[in-house]
């Protein structure tokens, strides 16, 4: 992006939207700033609040944030949560995140969804809602509508999860650190898990948080796998772009020094305040008619799948007694 008066007057604008959405999330922690940022862009688009002359800046917040969000990624990597959750929860968790985007992404793609839009909706649930979306969208060629309203189902299913998985979880009679677990293994957003089991107790914070960033660690295997896989020349050159080995360097970086929790904290919120850009400029990008020429099918889907993907993910919580 050129640093010219216009560029600069239009992505101060785009700050100007993060920011708000940042404000809403402070409110209400269940609502991810990244998905906020992404409606507040597509609102304003639509309501005739965004310029063609703003282009650039909304290209810049696209491409250029989204894929620093994606290196600092590496930041909310943690090998010591990926290792305290145990060998039980480890193998409920790659079972999980498994089954999950292979089966959300097969479902999709049976009932007429396009690749990457049931790619996307695979990895949101499977791993960590908007994040994850995000990422995924960043080693291909995606439409941003597709990411849009990727985001937009997966966001309102992890809302949803807020108000259904604690009730259900007194109902069946769970224990806080199995209730705690499935929330983690379940539930898309960090946010949306730290809302949900805070609900429940302490006991079951301790067990959702545990689970959920063990689940954030298989993005790194996810993300290398698709990149190679979208690679039009499987080398490693070309299926393995830049900025996806520097969130690789970043992870591994970060884990093997001893850095200070306050240095972690700041990475991460780095992380969430460039992917949020990104989101805010995908968003800019999108139209109205765009989202409903896809129609309610995506929506369906995403729906039946929350709630199939919630059963499999507490029946694998406790057939390996977490």
């Amino acid at each position: 992006m050129k640093l010219t008066a216009n560029n600069l007057r239009y992505f101060a604008i785009i700050a100007a939207g993060v920011t708000l959405a940042y404000v809403t999330s402070k409110f209400e922690g269940a609502i991810s700033p990244l998905f906020m940022s992404m409606v507040l862009g597509l609102i304003l688009v639509n309501a005739g609040g965004w310029s063609d002359n703003g282009k650039e800046a909304a290209t810049f917040a696209a491409k250029r944030c989204l894929r620093i969000g994606v290196v600092l990624l590496g930041f909310q990597i943690s090998i010591a949560k990926f290792k305290e959750v145990g060998p039980r929860g480890l193998l409920a968790v790659v079972v999980i995140v498994i089954s999950v985007f292979l089966g959300v992404r097969a479902a999709a793609k049976k009932f007429g969804l396009s690749e990457n839009l049931a790619t996307l909706l695979g990895g949101g649930f499977a791993i960590c809602g908007a994040t994850a979306i995000a990422a995924i969208s960043s080693t291909r060629k995606v439409e941003e509508r597709d990411v849009s309203y990727a985001v937009a189902v997966v966001a309102l299913c992890g809302t949803l999860s807020v108000f259904v998985i604690p009730p259900l979880a007194q109902l069946f009679n769970l224990n806080h650190s199995t209730a705690g677990a499935w929330i983690g293994a379940a539930v898309h957003d960090v946010g949306q898990v730290i809302a949900t089991a805070s609900l429940m107790g302490p006991e079951a914070l301790d067990s959702a948080v545990i689970v959920k960033l063990t689940r954030v660690v298989m993005l790194v295997p996810l993300v290398l796998t698709l990149s190679y896989r979208s690679a039009e020349k499987k080398s490693i050159r070309s299926s393995m772009p830049t900025f996806v080995l520097a969130f690789v360097l970043c992870a591994i970086i970060v884990n093997a020094l001893n850095l200070p929790t306050s240095t972690i904290n700041v990475g991460k919120e780095l992380s969430k305040i460039f992917l949020s850009f990104g989101l805010f400029g995908m968003g800019l990008g999108v139209r109205w008619g765009q989202i409903k020429a896809l129609g309610s099918r995506p929506l369906l889907v995403g729906l039946g799948a929350w709630v199939i993907c919630a059963t499999f993910a507490l029946g694998v919580i406790r057939s390996v007694g977490l």
